[in-house]
């Protein structure tokens, strides 16, 4: 081999890792953006990915119970005996446990030169790389892959990450799913209760000052159900109100006395057995022909498990919101990760282009170039994704915004490529939106981007408009450009899908998934109507402005 060829193989060779880690990555992210696939088809998917980026034979998503290690879902060879729910005893897989109780990525690329404390009779494992995956602050299980002889390579640190990335959002899906879980236990429960009916009953005859009972409502908050038929003052009624909720209930009383008006009320009380319960009280006032309050019925609904459920809830909402945080964190972390070795690569390759670029021939600086691009190209899909993953995070408190002077911001921003393209974009006057400045701005940049992008032959002509519908705004913008099959218009929102090569138009396909997810942090929606050849339109419904 001449010197002359050996130089072109190596970038042919970087280039060729680049496209492989960059696929790795798309693939990772249309399984886990892809809302018709369960979540043990996403698993499943998700450990043949990964397995084969990172080279191992075996691949395996496990939770620990007890003692005992089960094995959820794998990717193993065909002729491997090992099925999806085998349990095993944790103590016969110490990498695992290992895993499990440092909570921390355990790699190793020969087990028993560089852990043989680790190493294990019974299964063989020569090589280990495995993440902690997490169910709130426990840990649940493990994501790992492994195989039954040494590396000759190092784990690389694109490895580790990749598969700590992986791990981190299966720990972030399994807190979302505890968390729905929870809610739907909640909602069941509440409709039972409602179901049962109420657990007293009561009227008061306002110009008495007395409540008037059932024996069941007396028995259940400690009124004596004799006294009870006779009329239970409402001193009485309210002593059996938790001290910390007596005044707030008194004075709602009086209020919906006062107005003739409806009472709706959760409060505790204290029960015969001195437990303290949660109760719903409502009911309503009753007036006579001159408007003066007559009778007060209502009833009362136990709501004691509701109550727990949702103090629950807002621990597990206070965890998912300190996991997201982490998970961010760990997303920005593994970003500088991502970038450095793709930005020393790009420095090196240039670097290599300046010295001895005299001495290559043309075959030579196209692989440079290719390799350059590669390394470019990957830059940015990670900018996108991490700019996706702060949509919720990382976003403003929403006020009024006025779109005008958005549209404004964003026309100055893409003024050098409206100049170059000949464009012409026009606007209505757009309303005041309640949102967020900065993601709006993103948000008809990113569109108003894809029509100059996508205008075909023709000068871009773009217009923006806006209707109102209820309590909303729909703002369109609509191009004359190539437009889009209607069999693809569902999957373009879609993170890192693409319909046409790169060779065709620019960008990373993560342009319209963050539109979508800036919209739907909106509590809007956004679609489009298209034809081949006829243009695109795309509707944004949006919240009008309170102000």
């Amino acid at each position: 081999m001449s010197d002359r060829e050996r130089p072109s193989e190596s970038h042919n060779e970087i280039s060729a890792e680049l496209e492989r880690r960059e696929g790795a990555l798309r693939q990772a992210t249309e399984i886990i953006s892809d809302a018709e696939l369960e979540f043990r088809e996403q698993i499943d998917a998700l450990l043949e990915v990964v397995r084969d980026a990172i080279g191992t034979e075996y691949a395996t998503f496990s939770f620990v119970d007890g003692d005992t290690y089960v094995f959820e879902a794998l990717d193993v060879p065909a002729d491997v005996d090992l099925q999806a729910g085998a349990t095993v005893p944790l103590s016969e897989l110490p990498n695992c446990k290992h895993v499990v109780e440092t909570e921390r990525t355990l790699v190793l690329r020969d087990v028993e030169d560089e852990a043989p404390e680790l190493a294990d009779p019974t299964w063989g494992i020569a090589c280990y790389l495995g993440s902690p995956v997490f169910a709130g602050d426990e840990v649940y299980g493990t994501f790992c892959f492994y195989g039954m002889e040494s590396r000759a390579a190092e784990f690389s640190d694109w490895d580790v990450t990749f598969v700590e990335l992986i791990s981190n959002w299966v720990s972030s899906e399994l807190e979302q799913r505890e968390r729905e879980q929870t809610l739907r236990d909640a909602n069941l429960q509440m409709e039972a209760a409602v179901e049962a009916g109420a657990v007293g009953t009561w009227e008061w005859f306002i110009p008495e000052d007395q409540f008037v009972t059932g024996p069941s409502f007396a028995r259940t908050f400690g009124v004596d159900p004799d006294a009870a038929r006779k009329g239970v003052s409402l001193n009485q009624f309210v002593s059996a109100i938790h001290e910390d909720d007596r005044e707030r209930v008194e004075r709602r009383i009086e209020e919906t006395v006062e107005s003739c008006g409806e009472y709706e009320e959760e409060y505790r009380v204290w029960n015969e057995d001195d437990e303290l319960r949660w109760v719903l009280a409502r009911g309503h006032v009753e007036c006579d022909a001159d408007g003066n309050p007559h009778t007060f019925p209502g009833a009362l609904i136990d709501i004691t498990e509701r109550k727990y459920t949702e103090q629950r809830l807002e621990a597990l909402n206070d965890r998912l919101r300190a996991s997201n945080e982490r998970l961010e964190q760990f997303a920005h972390a593994a970003s500088h990760d991502l970038q450095e070795p793709l930005r020393m690569v790009s420095s090196y390759l240039q670097l290599l282009e300046s010295r001895y670029g005299d001495e290559l021939d043309e075959d030579a600086h196209e692989f440079l170039e290719f390799a350059v691009n590669g390394a470019d190209r990957m830059r940015e899909m990670i900018d996108g994704l991490l700019a996706y993953s702060r949509v919720e995070t990382q976003g403003a408190s929403f006020e009024p915004v006025d779109l005008n002077d958005v549209l404004a911001d964003v026309r100055t921003d893409l003024q050098r490529q409206i100049a170059e393209s000949n464009a012409e974009v026009t606007a209505e006057t757009l309303p005041r939106i309640e949102g967020d400045a900065n993601q709006l701005r993103q948000l008809l940049q990113n569109l108003l981007e894809n029509a100059l992008e996508y205008s075909g032959d023709e000068p871009p002509r773009v217009h923006v408009s806006a209707e109102r519908e209820g309590n909303e705004w729909v703002v369109a913008v609509r191009d004359e450009g190539i437009g889009i099959d209607p069999a693809d218009q569902d999957r373009i929102f879609e993170v890192f899908h693409r319909l046409h090569s790169r060779e065709e138009y620019a960008g990373t396909g993560i342009g319209l998934a963050l539109c979508q997810r800036i919209v739907e942090r909106h509590e809007g929606e956004i679609r489009i109507e298209s034809e081949p050849g006829e243009g695109s339109t795309f509707f944004i419904s949006l919240p009008a402005s309170r102000a």
